[in-house]
């Protein structure tokens, strides 16, 4: 008797296949039921509540006007400068030294003193020289004499006029003979060139000194020189009486008030540059020669309206500012310059007495209806300190 073999299924049966239909349906409702949730959420969170609407109003279609503050565009003064580094010098400034050699028997100065044109400030043994001047002065006298005899022959017409010549030609000499002795005297004592103030020295009386030595320095510091250099590129607007202002890391927060005295005549071809010099009184004396100055150079001076910094509005190369015109904030594209401290020149745009918005910038649009008024002086509002007593 034949048996039957049982049938073995292949693949999944009716029931799984109704399983995984049923799973991927419940998965569907599931997403597409978060979905609609998330987008209520957003429409909730992304809806203006209705007392920020009913107060800010924005927009052309808001409830009211939008407050804001101003501030009023003002003339301002500008400046192009250039800075640079200098080195201050002295107007006048020697290295004193003796023309003569000798014992040193007086010192007339003390270092540090200001002393005057032609002063006595070094005295050598002059013994030997005051007894060369004293024969050179008796020499003179016989000359003189002789001459003066000579002068009497010749007129009564005793003597020939070769021998009147001869006592004349011997009083020449003898009168250079006397003023080389004075001179050699005179080279004993070492005078001031010039008015100023004399530096350290380590010298003492009795000492012995050589010719050409120097003993001291003499600087005139009445008047501080600064020399320094700019780019070439400058050369047109440059030209004497020009401010400069110099600042020395000795005196800090001082400025100094120079003014171009001289513009070189040449380039510089290494750096390209071109030499200045500035001049400046130093009446105190806060300035010596040789100190390193920061140099400010003052090109071009100029009074231009400015707007605040923080009201500019940058699109690529275009600038703008919302002013009021009306009740309504519209833009005013403008063409700037340098920025200074805050606030940036107006080259054309905007006129003295425009009122640029600086608040609330970010809920108002060209349209808005605006509710100006001017930004409070910020100064004016700080706590002032109290009186003693």
């Amino acid at each position: 008797m034949r048996g039957h073999r049982p049938v073995r299924q292949i693949g999944p049966s009716a029931g799984d296949d109704a399983m995984r239909i049923l799973k991927a349906a419940i998965a569907a409702i599931v997403i597409i039921g978060a979905a609609v949730l998330g987008l209520t959420m957003a429409d909730r969170l992304l809806a203006p509540e209705p007392a920020q609407a009913a107060r800010g109003g924005g927009g052309a279609g808001g409830g009211g006007p939008v407050p804001v503050e101003t501030v009023a565009v003002e003339p301002a003064r500008f400046v192009d400068s250039v800075r640079a580094v200098g080195t201050a010098r002295a107007r006048s400034a020697v290295d004193l030294m003796p023309e003569a050699g000798g014992r040193i028997t007086r010192i007339a100065f003390q270092p540090g003193d200001r002393v005057e044109r032609d002063q006595v400030l070094l005295e050598l043994d002059d013994r030997a020289e005051q007894a060369d001047l004293m024969a050179a002065e008796a020499t003179l006298a016989e000359a003189d004499a002789a001459l003066e005899r000579q002068e009497q022959l010749n007129r009564s017409g005793s003597v020939s006029d070769a021998a009147f010549q001869t006592a004349r030609a011997a009083q020449l000499r003898a009168q250079a003979d006397r003023d080389r002795a004075r001179l050699a005297l005179d080279d004993r004592r070492l005078r001031a060139p010039f008015a100023g103030v004399v530096g350290l020295t380590d010298l003492v009386e009795g000492q012995m000194l050589d010719p050409g030595t120097p003993i001291a320095t003499l600087d005139d510091l009445s008047v501080i020189e600064v020399d320094f250099a700019v780019p070439e590129t400058l050369l047109p607007r440059l030209s004497q009486g020009q401010p400069v202002a110099l600042r020395s890391s000795a005196w800090p927060g001082r400025d100094f008030q120079a003014r171009i005295t001289r513009v070189d005549t040449r380039v510089d071809a290494a750096t390209r540059s071109i030499a200045l010099r500035a001049e400046m009184p130093n009446d105190d004396g806060a300035l010596a020669g040789g100190m390193f100055l920061q140099v400010e150079l003052v090109l071009d001076e100029r009074d231009r309206p400015a707007v605040p910094e923080s009201a500019l509005s940058v699109e690529g190369d275009t600038h703008r500012v919302l002013v009021v015109r009306g009740d309504e904030a519209q833009w005013a594209e403008i063409r700037i310059g340098q920025q200074l401290d805050g606030r940036v020149e107006v080259l054309e745009g905007v006129e003295i007495g425009t009122q640029i918005i600086v608040s609330n910038l970010h809920r108002v649009q060209p349209g808005t209806p605006v509710a100006p008024s001017p930004r409070a002086d910020r100064t004016a509002e700080a706590p002032r300190p109290e009186a003693d007593g």
